[in-house]
């Protein structure tokens, strides 16, 4: 009777689930003891009073169980609460530091937009009267007025190209064409074409496995393979260039490789070389902006993928870089 008389007051113990406090489920254990103690003596006399005895005794401890096991409910919901409220401000948090960082990057694709097109038409204005001064005065000044001449006018013309590749990567994202389902396979062929003088001059020879189609923007598909088989036909050493192009099916992604024979990079600088305006050979044996492999990178994460290098010096050099078999990507922004 004792045991079943607990069943109650353990039932108020958990309904104080529902108050705020810790001290309410105190209070509520205490005065339902108080109740079981105090049955103990209003009760008749009992002919087996050591059961009955016992019996109240496990009611204390039912009743005490039942508290025990409240507060440290109590106590739980309380942890969770805090690592609720702690995870639901770091995501505020994380929200708003990606929103800074997209306004950022957007502020800073637009200033390098706007730079580069305001300083397109001073520039033209100095090539334009350099290339005329070299016209009209050449051999009519002494060998060093020629000197300086060339140098103006080569100097003008590389930063033409500089400023070029600068708007162009600045406009990787806000200006991209829609995703489309674009043949690799024709993509190359095309690059091929844009590049056969190079590819005769070196005696280049570009071979490829099964090139997939892939949903992409296809202009900046091009620029990515061009830029890369570029790449292997500059720094090709002495030998004729000898280049590949595959691709492998990997969980849901493409995994493109362009292997070179070329002369190969520190692996110490593999990161590096996907940095903007980084160059690690000289430009007169080597020339360009230091942008093209930047570009690259910026594509293919605009893609959904990555792009990385595995190279020793001497030893050729090998691209890869992943695309989505499925839809992925950011199309524009």
């Amino acid at each position: 009777m004792g045991i079943a008389a607990a069943v109650p007051y353990a039932a108020v113990i958990l309904l104080s689930l529902w108050l705020p406090k810790n001290l309410h489920t105190i209070i509520a254990g205490i005065i339902v003891s108080a109740l079981t103690i105090l049955g103990i003596f209003i009760s008749p006399p009992y002919e087996k009073m050591a059961i009955y005895l016992t019996n109240r005794l496990l009611s204390l401890i039912i009743i005490w169980i039942a508290v025990i096991f409240v507060l440290k409910y109590k106590q739980s919901l309380e942890v969770i609460r805090e690592y609720a409220d702690a995870l639901n401000q770091a995501n505020m948090d994380l929200r708003k530091h990606a929103e800074e960082l997209k306004r950022s990057n957007a502020e800073l694709e637009q200033f390098a937009y706007v730079a580069s097109h305001d300083l397109q038409e001073p520039l033209r204005m100095v090539s334009s009267f350099t290339q005329l001064l070299a016209k009209r005065y050449k051999d009519k000044l002494d060998s060093d007025a020629n000197d300086f001449i060339s140098y103006a006018v080569e100097g003008a013309n590389r930063m033409q190209k500089l400023i070029n590749d600068l708007l162009n990567y600045s406009r990787i994202r806000s200006k991209g064409k829609s995703f489309e389902e674009t043949s690799c396979s024709e993509i190359l062929g095309q690059v091929r074409a844009n590049l056969q003088v190079a590819i005769e001059e070196s005696r280049a020879l570009i071979t490829n496995d099964f090139l997939p189609a892939v949903n992409a923007d296809h202009v900046q598909m091009m620029q990515l393979f061009q830029n890369l088989v570029d790449n292997a036909i500059k720094f090709s050493g002495e030998l004729p260039p000898r280049i590949h192009i595959s691709a492998e099916q990997k969980d849901k992604q493409w995994v493109f490789s362009v292997r070179d024979n070329g002369i190969g990079i520190d692996p110490q600088f593999n990161e590096r070389i996907f940095v903007i305006f980084q160059r690690l050979n000289d430009r007169e044996t080597y020339p360009g902006t230091g942008i093209g492999l930047a570009v690259c990178k910026r594509i293919v994460e605009r893609h959904g993928g990555r792009i990385w290098v595995e190279s020793e010096m001497g030893e050729g050099t090998t691209f890869y870089f992943t695309i989505p078999t499925t839809r992925g990507g950011i199309e524009n922004g």
